[in-house]
């Protein structure tokens, strides 16, 4: 009996767990197709949708920044491509022009090898001008004509081309003004002019501040009489800059001493502070260039001046050449006196410190 009731106790366990293991996969099995039939929630399906079509935007727009960058790069690449290019082209125009400059200094070389072997020892000058070398020539400025007058300022600013060393050497004695640079390289100019005068030619040197006066024994000379040179240079050492500048009495001088003059040098450093009393000058309350009248004068009186004595005086025929020395403080001077120069189809030259 007892052993029998065992196997029968043995055989329900059994059926139990199988029972029960059955009862879980049914169970799994009813949980799995659940799950796959869940939808997916509308809120959730549109946030994600959302965020694709901004990876979606983000995408395009980085497409685009890398489309415009690759324009960029392959613009800046064709600049780079054309300035190399450039670079290129001028170096070779560079070195084209440094050749053709290094040819031309050559030539020139050439020509001042040239010029050195057929040019005189000694110049053939009527006067002997020291310290005055060959090449002093060269400057563009000739000593031409049949009839020459020569004028040479010798105002109280002939002395200095600053303002300081001429009002120094003003009140200073004769001697001090005399000895002034400025003023012996202006009688270095004169002897140069004199000493090249054509030797067939008739000339006449006057010297002029306010007041215009003759040099030499006689008012007309000739180029060819040494006696006559001298004379005149003799005359010229002795003057002592001073007073003011009227270039209206010494060209009305010249033309009634000389009216035969073809050909007028004038040796000065500015435009005339003073003008002749009668002649008719459009005088104002700021401009009287009128000896005794007005103790300063500015520049645009001077150059109201200037213009009044050429209109008065215009020397018809007459070829006029300027000498122009450095005076501070009259930079309108250059001007007016190149313009009378050209006019006449004269010369102007504002020579270097160097000569002559």
């Amino acid at each position: 009996m007892n052993k029998r009731r065992k196997e029968e106790g043995f055989n329900l366990a059994f059926l139990d767990v199988m029972a029960c293991g059955l009862g879980a996969v049914i169970l799994i099995l009813i949980l799995v197709k659940f799950s796959s039939n869940t939808d997916v929630p509308v809120e959730e399906l549109a946030r994600l949708q959302q965020e694709l079509a901004a990876l979606e935007n983000q995408s395009d727009d980085l497409a685009q920044s890398l489309q415009d960058e690759a324009q960029i790069t392959a613009a800046k690449t064709a600049t780079v491509e054309a300035l190399r290019a450039r670079i290129q082209q001028l170096t070779v125009q560079q070195e084209a022009v440094s050749k053709a400059l290094q040819d031309q200094i050559t030539v020139v070389a050439d020509l001042d090898s040239a010029i050195a072997a057929v040019a005189p020892q000694t110049a053939d000058d009527v006067i002997s001008t020291p310290n005055v070398q060959e090449e002093s020539y060269l400057l563009g400025l000739k000593v031409e004509g049949k009839g020459i007058g020569i004028l040479v300022d010798t105002s109280a600013s002939m002395v200095d081309e600053a303002l300081i060393g001429i009002i120094r050497r003003k009140i200073g004695s004769d001697t001090d003004k005399r000895q002034g640079k400025k003023w012996q390289r202006t009688l270095r100019i004169a002897r140069w002019l004199l000493a090249r005068l054509p030797e067939n030619a008739e000339f006449s040197v006057m010297a002029f501040n306010n007041k215009a006066q003759v040099m030499g024994k006689r008012a007309i000379n000739r180029a060819g009489s040494t006696d006559d040179l001298q004379a005149v240079i003799s005359d010229i050492n002795k003057l002592t800059p001073s007073e003011g500048t009227n270039l209206e009495v010494a060209l009305k001088h010249m033309a009634r001493t000389f009216p035969n003059m073809t050909d007028l040098y004038v040796i000065t450093d500015g435009l005339p502070t003073l003008v002749e009393k009668n002649s008719g000058f459009p005088q104002s309350r700021k401009c009287k260039p009128i000896e005794g009248l007005q103790s300063t004068i500015t520049g645009e009186c001077r150059m109201e001046a200037f213009a009044h004595t050429l209109r008065t005086n215009p020397l018809a025929g007459v070829r006029t050449n300027i000498i122009l020395l450095p005076l501070e403080g009259d930079p309108t001077a250059p001007g007016a006196y190149w313009s009378w120069a050209e006019r006449t189809q004269g010369t102007f030259i504002a020579p270097a410190s160097t000569w002559p």
